[in-house]
């Protein structure tokens, strides 16, 4: 089930810190390390998209 919940980030294009809701999750598991989530996010001010971590418990989708 994928939630349509907003994320508190770091927009990277203008370095304000906005609440978007990801486009997509998914899970980045480097051999050795623990799994993070990452997000796609689309900046509402230059509709550039950029990369950020999202919460452990948000579902992927």
């Amino acid at each position: 089930m994928f939630l349509n919940r907003p994320v508190k980030v770091k927009d990277k294009t203008t370095g304000k810190i906005v609440e978007l809701v990801p486009e997509k999750v998914w899970t980045l598991a480097p051999r050795g390390k623990r799994p993070v989530k990452i997000g796609i996010f689309r900046s509402p001010d230059t509709k550039m998209c950029f990369r950020a971590r999202v919460p452990d418990d948000y579902p992927e989708g």
